[in-house]
């Protein structure tokens, strides 16, 4: 009889154990659509970001799912946190506030989930209602004195919770979407609130708003600080206002010396760039303590059901790094990638290109579409010009630039592979255009492909678009295009490894 070696058929069994457990977890990089550097969770519906905070030096990104990061780029994903509940009603979008000292008398450094309560159907009024983690944001448990907040209305949801440090108090800012209208209430203990303030736009009565935010920024180049409210306008933009926060009230001021100035700006001039949210920085000794970064839900809710994916619904935008900047006596916006997205590239492709009409990049060449290209563009003479990416199978998307308006435009009405659905493509086919002027007679791109999204930031952030695509696979094509005389492209490209697998 054969004698056995016992730590041999140990090490047997859990190496195949392990293989196993491999093929069980999904090949991100096989299933069809998945972004390879955009998180998304592994399976199921994902929207809103929720619960933004940085807590020992750590990235919380909630959706009533959780992942974690330490970088803003790689992702670990933990089980669902939400616990003790009844059932009843489901968990719509919020916040976190990371209670350093025990105002609300949960434990210091207890981390309160902030969160409106919905109940199917809107038969019920909307509440705002909390839950408690002393296991830093791992497990949250449901206050059973919910909710903390109830107004009596339908709509009433996504309270946004942040410390005050000057008042020594917290701040929500929440909406009553259907009255266009972002109310303020402040706390000493987060189980009681009382009302501030309200905050609402001239103008905006058929609109729906929600996910609001509130924070606040240096201005570039000077000593001074605004803050900024953002709101969500469905189905699919962002709205912001910049003016001043007494802890009381915000008032805005960017259109006091502009009157023409009144229609507020976007933060994203795509298709597909919704409910944007920022991290709120609890760890007092970081380096990055005045850094404010944004995430946004990619997704769109004409047609966010439908869209063509088997492994889940949705994913997050790029994280992005917020910054003010005063031009033509108004502030504006500007976000850039986060810079930590660099550790991805790969070998860099570069290529001075003179176009005269149309013709291929064949300097960059990628494999698959998870890449990067920078781009300056400058045209000899008054003549559009501008990339097809996602190019084959009779399919691309463009972006294209007209110098006499002065406007970019990305088209996408024929980038998708997915025509089995005549209703999501007839809500998915659509083109979109933003001002914006050239800088020195020429156009700076920024653009992020990932599988099935494209985001444009413009002119070192001044603009940015952002849209969901879904082609095929083998649309791998790059082409430059110049309408009319020659058109100097000056590139830099880089194919992006997957957050996932690290190729």
């Amino acid at each position: 009889m054969k004698k056995i070696n016992l730590g041999v058929l140990l090490l047997t069994l859990l190496a195949s154990m392990q293989v196993h457990g491999q093929q069980d977890k999904p090949d991100r990089s096989h299933q069809k659509y998945r972004p390879l550097y955009h998180f998304s969770p592994e399976k199921g519906w994902i929207g809103d970001p929720d619960g933004l905070v940085i807590n020992n030096g750590v990235f919380h990104l909630y959706w009533w799912g959780h992942a974690t990061s330490t970088d803003l780029v790689h992702w670990k994903e933990h089980p669902k946190p939400m616990n003790g509940d009844d059932g009843s009603f489901s968990y719509f979008s919020g916040s976190v506030a990371v209670d350093n000292n025990n105002t609300s008398g949960f434990g210091k450094k207890s981390m309160i989930a902030v969160y409106t309560k919905h109940f199917a159907g809107d038969t019920l009024p909307e509440t705002q209602a909390i839950s408690i983690s002393t296991d830093t944001g791992r497990t949250f448990h449901y206050y059973k004195q919910n909710p903390v907040l109830d107004i009596k209305q339908i709509f009433f949801r996504d309270p946004q919770v942040f410390w005050h440090e000057r008042d020594n108090l917290w701040k929500m800012v929440v909406s009553r979407p259907d009255a266009q209208e972002i109310q303020i209430y402040e706390s000493q203990d987060l189980k009681n609130w009382s009302y501030c303030s309200s905050f609402q736009e001239e103008g905006a009565t058929k609109e729906f708003w929600e996910c609001p935010d509130l924070f606040q920024l240096p201005v570039a180049g000077s000593n001074e600080k605004k803050w900024v409210m953002i709101v969500g306008v469905g189905p699919s933009k962002v709205k912001y206002f910049v003016g001043d926060f007494d802890g009381k009230e915000f008032r805005r001021t960017d259109h006091v010396n502009d009157p023409g100035s009144k229609q507020p700006l976007l933060i994203d001039y795509g298709l597909d760039y919704y409910a944007t949210r920022t991290w709120r920085n609890y760890d007092t000794n970081r380096d990055t303590k005045d850094s404010v970064y944004s995430i946004a839900w990619m997704g769109n809710w004409s047609y966010a059901n439908k869209v063509p994916t088997s492994w889940g619904k949705g994913f997050e935008s790029l994280p992005r790094l917020l910054s003010l900047q005063k031009t033509s006596g108004r502030y504006r916006l500007i976000q850039q990638p986060v810079p930590q997205l660099q550790q991805l590239r790969g070998k860099t492709h570069s290529a001075r290109i003179l176009v005269k009409g149309s013709q291929a990049l064949n300097a960059f060449k990628p494999v698959k579409n998870s890449y990067e290209i920078e781009a300056t563009i400058q045209p000899s003479a008054r003549s559009t010009f501008g990339l097809e990416l996602l190019v084959g199978e009779g399919r691309k998307l463009v972006i294209s630039y007209d110098p006499v308006s002065a406007m970019i435009s990305l088209d996408r009405t024929q980038c998708t592979d997915y025509t089995q659905d005549s209703v999501f493509t007839s809500l998915f086919a659509k083109k979109v255009n933003a001002a914006l002027p050239m800088k020195n007679g020429a156009v700076r791109l920024h653009l992020f492909v990932d599988r099935s999204s494209v985001e444009v930031f413009a002119n070192d952030g001044e603009m940015v678009m952002s849209v969901a695509t879904f082609p095929s696979d083998k649309q791998l094509g790059i082409r430059l295009f110049s309408s009319q005389g020659t058109t100097r492209f000056d590139l830099k490209a880089w194919e992006l490894k997957s957050i996932y697998n690290n190729k």
